[in-house]
């Protein structure tokens, strides 16, 4: 799996999966953690815009800051920014506490996604760019559905031992720390990939490939803000589930994406990068569309876990394929640009779906759906001339 990578790009790429295990852990915990807080839907939605919007202002400036400190420094100063919003977060003194927990967990996220993309993408080549990022982007989905099914029993199971929901809940978010007990210390030991030049050269064709690569992702962060943070949510409002039966969906649905990205690489290579991203969005819109009519848990959640496979299985292949676009001065701006464009798209989108779930349980997969098909069809009208 990781033969032909040197020492920096394994530790790389095992660091981030095992920061992952309690990324998605956090991340599919939360809204219950917030409902035992006393918080409703509209005030989960003004949190999740807080983290995501401000995720996408520090997408913005990733690529200087790293520019002037370098990949390395950047990685470590982002998880020590996201290490003090979890602790603030597990706090949750009152609401201004919380809500600078978000604010930093978000400028965590958006140092952090451009560094390390474009860090990998240095230290593994052009020739083993596709296979680094599906490695990558596979291992650490398998510690996700690892991260979601602990998070799923570890509630209960603390209640069981006679801990009120309260204490038990906290008890669970605070397990999110560790993420960066692990993270840390892979960054101090890894060298940095020097930038031989420190300026961009902005010129109009450069700003033209960005604006094509964020266009699209802007419109699937909106349409994915507006539902992927409530699914948890709307398992149980639809089909009065418990949660360990609704985190033992995102778990398959992690695990068989994790090891399906492994034999991607060889798709992309028979028919094409564009091809494959473009048929694997078109058909996850067409099942978020009829999603709403189904009634049955078990069909239900099968196809949400076929969805969020097709839908985000890709996504190390689209980065990959950014990347051979942009010389290595350019990887970290461009690659925060396109995220900041889908960022803030997401926290609005994190808004809009408050408020659409609150109106019908049905009108907010209609509405991703729609967006999903239209940013489907721009990109492939941008990319499709390069998909060899």
């Amino acid at each position: 799996m990781f033969q032909g990578y040197d020492r920096d790009a394994k530790i790389l790429i095992a660091a981030n999966a095992a920061g992952q295990l309690f990324l998605q852990f956090s991340i599919f915990i939360m809204p219950f953690y917030l409902t035992v807080l006393g918080y409703n839907m509209a005030a989960m939605g003004t949190f999740f815009s807080i983290q995501t919007f401000t995720g996408g202002l520090f997408f913005l400036i990733a690529g200087q800051v790293s520019l002037r400190l370098g990949y390395r420094r950047t990685l470590i100063i982002s998880a020590l920014l996201g290490l003090v919003g979890r602790l603030l977060q597990v706090a949750a003194i009152n609401d201004y506490v919380l809500a600078l927990g978000f604010f930093l967990v978000g400028a965590n996220m958006g140092l952090r996604q451009p560094n390390f993309t474009a860090l990998l993408s240095e230290e593994v080549g052009e020739e083993r760019r596709h296979h680094a990022f599906s490695i990558s982007f596979g291992l650490g989905t398998i510690f996700n559905a690892l991260g979601v099914l602990i998070a799923g029993f570890a509630p209960g199971l603390f209640v069981g031992l006679g801990l009120s929901e309260g204490i038990a809940y906290r008890l669970v978010i605070s397990l999110a720390l560790l993420q960066f007990a692990l993270v840390i210390p892979a960054l101090l030991i890894i060298r940095d990939v020097p930038v031989k030049n420190p300026r961009i050269n902005w010129n109009r064709e450069l700003v033209v490939k960005i604006l094509k690569f964020s266009l699209p992702s802007a419109l699937i962060g909106f349409g994915a803000g507006i539902t992927i943070p409530y699914m948890s949510l709307y398992f149980k409002l639809q089909f009065g589930q418990t949660l360990a039966a609704i985190s033992g969906i995102f778990f398959f649905q992690q695990l068989a994406m994790g090891l399906g990205s492994f034999g991607l690489p060889r798709l992309v290579h028979r028919i094409g990068p564009v091809k494959v991203i473009t048929s694997f969005q078109s058909i996850a819109a067409f099942l978020f569309a009829i999603f709403p009519s189904i009634e049955t848990f078990l069909i239900a959640s099968a196809l949400y876990v076929v969805r969020s496979i097709l839908m985000n299985i890709v996504w190390p292949i689209n980065d990959s394929f950014m990347m051979g676009f942009f010389s290595t001065e350019e990887k970290a701006t461009a690659a925060g640009i396109r995220r900041a464009f889908s960022t803030f798209m997401r926290g609005g989108g994190n808004y809009v779906g408050g408020l659409l779930f609150g109106m019908s349980l049905s009108y907010p997969f209609y509405a991703t759906a729609l967006l999903y098909v239209i940013a489907t069809a721009i990109f492939y009208a941008f990319f499709i001339k390069h998909n060899k």
